[in-house]
């Protein structure tokens, strides 16, 4: 159908489709129709004959991209099958594996994964402080170049991190890999210093959604990707939660000063929340200063929904509460298990939950899988597996030598690193001639030892088998504390072509922060993770002072505090506007918050929540700040 089917010439979604600037800024708040008016301007440029593949939509999530291309997909255009949405990270790693791109940064494209960071924080040198600075010193390394600060003019560096800096890379290149927060400054490096490059040329059409949730290095790459064509940003800084990847929510309200000149639209009326919840959500986000002021519109067919707010005494008495209210909204009221969605900061208020919900009788999924590697196990299986697919993965083999040892056997494994750089074998290849004894090197033998013990278990997995047969035999029954990880690996397995797609998707599982919509289960979450999602029925659990907002960093400055502080308040805000109406069938949705007054002393420490107060093995906790904050559309927390 046309682009403009059904559209009316008024509304901001027809603006926006049909507006040819060259710089395009929408603001668009939640549940307010970005994605539709996205799509219908993808759907006006095909439709004029743009080819699909000079069409780049690049969004922050994996899930996003695809939600995106299956819209326009919809809507029927000639060459709309075609569209490839990108996030920006999946985008760098594509360029970063192209041949002449490592030739021209000499990295290698192999990004740590967390637990993998352990081995490189033991080598590194105890001149640069013990553990815990050496983790902030590569925190700011990645820090500095995610804003880059070191394109900056007068940009401060002592001699001290200097030299750790180049100490930093030389393990990384040695190592092959490359740090998470690396790619994109890597991208953004070699398309600035070769403007020649045909990457530059691709596109003639960029659209970038949740712009706001860029840092400023992913920002400069999309100017870079787009300065031969059209770009337009869709974002919110109200919306912004990724400080931890160093977003920067100040570049979307500075778009119309760096890309003059820029055509501006802004959606703010709220499609998705009852009124009462946009009232709510209005008040929360007002306490924040650093903001572009606005406010969303209700929508009055949507109703003004049903919102409650619970206080209990204890943990446990907040996920029977929950798992009774989950129970009766099923029972009683009609709604499926999948048209709920709980939202928990840490695991240890989540899984209480979950638990309680399993045991009643409810279908429901957490979906805290960045956790399946915690476990030592889990990790050592993940880093075996890459080592299976491939010896010559050094980060996994590091790890895989370094494990059982107090001090990851730091010292022989710089004797066989020095070995390797002075003959050019691989770690492999050298503990290869280690093992048939045709090299010798003083103070290794408990290192030999351990790869003897790693091969041994690598040739027990090889031979002609099957991929369901593969991961049985890596991940045995009776192999302790991987449950999650084992049924994760068991459900991506079905839909893996091999083992190197099974490791992918494994991989990109557990990296990113989204989840599949399409679940026919209650779902159980942290607060980022959700976003991008609505339910009728939403549960914010756990809203205590010390999660919601996380204690302040007492290593950090008053203005960091701050910053931290309102980026907590934008994430209840999220959490606020993922309830949805249903003006179809008019039903309004509803909204509970919970919190509880104690749990155990260990639930509290393992939330990195500072207690009230303590008394016998009891923490006594106070409700969030955030509550007082949600305006008089809010009722009054009652008694549970």
């Amino acid at each position: 159908m046309p682009w403009d089917d059904d559209l009316s010439r008024d509304s901001a979604a027809y603006a926006i489709a049909a507006d040819a600037s060259r710089y395009i800024r929408v603001v668009a708040g939640p549940g307010t129709g970005k994605s539709f008016a996205l799509k219908r301007r993808v759907a006006r440029l095909l439709e004029q004959n743009v080819r699909p593949g000079r069409i780049l939509p690049v969004t922050f999530t994996n899930v996003a991209a695809e939600d995106l291309q299956r819209e326009i997909m919809q809507i029927g255009v000639a060459g709309c099958a075609d569209i490839r949405g990108s996030t920006l990270h999946a985008l760098g790693m594509r360029i970063l594996g192209r041949q002449n791109v490592l030739a021209a940064t000499g990295r290698i494209a192999r990004p740590l994964n967390r637990f993998e960071m352990e081995p490189l924080l033991y080598d590194l040198s105890t001149a640069f402080g013990d553990k815990r600075r050496r983790a902030k010193r590569i925190r700011a390394y990645e820090a500095a170049w995610a804003r880059l600060q070191h394109q900056e003019p007068g940009y401060a560096i002592d001699p001290a991190d200097q030299r750790f800096e180049r100490v930093l890379v030389e393990w990384l290149r040695f190592h092959a890999s490359m740090l998470i927060g690396e790619i994109i400054p890597q991208v953004y490096q070699y398309l600035r210093d070769n403007p020649a490059a045909p990457e530059l040329q691709l596109y003639d059409y960029v659209l970038v959604d949740e712009y706001q949730d860029l840092n400023r290095a992913e920002q400069a790459v999309v100017d870079l990707l787009s300065a031969a064509g059209h770009l337009c940003i869709v974002g919110d800084d109200d919306q912004s939660l990724y400080s931890f990847k160093f977003a920067h929510p100040a570049g979307i309200r500075t778009v119309p000063v760096s890309h003059d000149p820029t055509t501006d639209h802004e959606i703010i009326e709220c499609r998705r929340c009852p009124t009462r919840v946009v009232a709510m959500a209005n008040a929360l986000i007002a306490n924040n200063h650093n903001r572009e002021p606005r406010r969303l519109t209700a929508l009055a067919a949507n109703g003004e929904g049903e919102v409650q707010i619970f206080q209990f005494n204890t943990l446990e008495q907040e996920a029977l509460g929950v798992t009774n209210f989950v129970h009766d909204q099923i029972q009683n009221h009609g709604r499926r298990p999948e048209d709920i969605l709980i939202l928990a900061q840490r695991r240890s208020i989540g899984n209480p939950i979950h638990a309680a919900l399993l045991q009643r009788g409810v279908p429901s999924k957490s979906y805290y899988q960045e956790g399946v590697l915690d476990s030592l196990t889990a990790q050592e299986r993940l880093a075996l597996f890459k080592l299976f697919i491939n010896t010559e993965d050094r980060i996994a083999l590091r790890w895989l030598l370094g494990h059982g040892s107090s001090d990851f056997r730091t010292g022989a494994y710089a004797r066989v690193r020095t070995h390797c750089e002075h003959t050019g074998l691989s770690p492999w290849g050298a503990l290869c001639e280690f093992d048939a004894g045709t090299l010798r090197i003083p103070y290794t033998s408990h290192l030999v030892d351990r790869f003897c013990a790693i091969r041994t278990e690598l040739d027990g997995l090889r031979g002609s088998l099957e991929l369901v047969d593969l991961v049985r035999r890596w991940l045995p029954e009776d192999l302790e504390e991987v449950d999650d990880f084992r049924q994760l690996v068991f459900e991506l397995a079905e839909n893996a072509v091999d083992v190197d797609d099974l490791l992918s998707l494994l991989l990109e599982t557990i990296a990113t922060p989204e989840i599949p919509p399409d679940v026919t289960d209650v779902r159980i979450m942290s607060l980022h993770k959700s976003k991008g999602l609505s339910s009728p029925v939403v549960v914010i659990a756990g809203c205590v002072e010390g999660l919601l907002p996380a204690a302040p960093d007492p290593d950090v400055t008053p203005a960091e505090q701050k910053a931290a502080l309102e980026e907590q308040r934008r994430l209840l805000y999220v959490g606020l506007t993922r309830v949805k109406s249903d003006r179809e069938t008019g039903r309004a949705g509803t909204l509970l918050i919970t919190y509880s007054r104690s749990m155990t002393l260990a639930d509290a420490m393992g939330s990195g929540i500072r207690p009230a107060s303590v008394s016998y093995g009891d923490a006594y906790v106070n409700a969030s700040r955030f509550i007082r904050e949600l305006g008089p559309a809010a009722p009054r927390p009652l008694a549970r």
